[in-house]
């Protein structure tokens, strides 16, 4: 089963030249292709924080939905499809360097989503099926199963970021992270049963990335940051694997040391297909690249704020699956440093 998905991932979104204050981090829920809840999608960067970092954010995800009619006739062509409307994360998180060329920040997250359809739990195809035999006798838009919420405490991302290279203008870092399964995974449809994994706050599931980051200055004016992730996750709850993931960003700064800085990325993600059950889940990975234009505003030399808007110029998702509508972010990062 897929809407439209991300894989379970996050990333440290650090805005390196671009605040001075330091990172905020995003981590996305799993199923939209966005590397959050997974991880969000803003570019990572190589600038390690000076002092101990705290930041807040708020993502709100929107998404395309099927019709009742449509989910109906997916069953009766034997596919098994579910949905959301929406999902919001909000995230809180530290990060604080050690030595002069590494840092460390810890995420933690509450998700919250809403509007499931679903034609292929176990309450669905009772209705679908009644005696059986796996031919579709009632077709009718009563035998969907509807979920109003699934909310939660969600995974703990823990990123490290060592920078081996710096001479001035440009900087490179490693990054290493893992996603610890700290997050709720018991969440209930409103029939009773079991959500699927990938509809669960939590994943149950260890999940590693590993990739490089840049910072640096294309002009004097404008500031870049960049990065490369790949991310291989462990089995999760019910026996449910996310597809590795490729997650490619890079993110220009203008006029990077005023208070009120445009910045703009482009962001892809390419994942393979989940695996549940040790079968590959046909409505499931996919490619997708978003444009992402946001603000920047510098309140003064310890707080910011920043907003984006995230829109999918592409998508090539797998077999059927809702596409993305669009994101917003809202955050606030303050340096503990003074």
């Amino acid at each position: 089963m897929k809407h439209v998905g991300t894989v379970r991932a996050g990333v440290l979104a650090a805005l390196g030249t671009v605040l001075a204050t330091g990172p905020m981090t995003a981590f996305g829920h799993g199923e939209s292709l966005r590397g959050g809840g997974s991880g969000s999608i803003n570019a990572v960067g190589a600038a390690i924080v000076e002092q101990p970092v705290i930041s807040l954010r708020w993502d709100a995800r929107r998404y395309e939905t099927f019709t009742d009619q449509q989910m109906v006739q997916f069953r009766v062509q034997g596919e098994d499809v579910h949905m959301h409307s929406s999902e919001d994360a909000y995230f809180l998180t530290v990060a604080f360097p050690f030595g002069e060329d590494n840092d460390i920040s810890i995420m933690t997250q509450y998700n919250s989503f809403k509007g499931f359809k679903d034609n292929g739990d176990d309450a669905a195809i009772a209705c679908f099926d009644p005696d059986g035999d796996g031919v579709v006798e009632n077709a009718d838009t009563a035998c969907i199963s509807p979920t109003a919420k699934s909310a939660g405490f969600g995974d703990t991302l823990l990123t490290w970021r060592h920078r081996f290279y710096n001479d001035g203008e440009s900087q490179w870092s490693s990054v290493f992270g893992v996603i610890i399964p700290t997050g709720k995974i018991t969440n209930l449809t409103d029939r009773g049963e079991v959500l699927g994994t990938h509809n669960q706050p939590g994943s149950g599931a260890i999940i590693f990335q590993g990739g490089v980051a840049f910072s640096g200055h294309l002009t004097e004016k404008i500031a870049i940051d960049a990065d490369v992730l790949y991310r291989v996750p462990s089995e999760g709850a019910k026996e449910f694997r996310s597809g590795k993931s490729w997650q490619l960003d890079v993110a220009a700064a203008f006029n990077h040391h005023s208070t009120l800085i445009p910045v703009v990325e482009l962001n892809g993600i390419f994942a393979d297909p989940d695996v549940e059950n040790d079968q590959i889940k046909k409505n499931s990975g996919g490619d997708v690249v978003y444009l992402s234009p946001g603000i920047n505003f510098r309140i003064n030399k310890g707080q910011s704020l920043y907003a984006n808007f995230s829109y999918p110029i592409y998508q090539e998702l797998g077999g059927i699956s809702n596409d993305e509508k669009y994101r917003w972010s809202l955050g606030w990062a303050a340096n503990l440093g003074g």
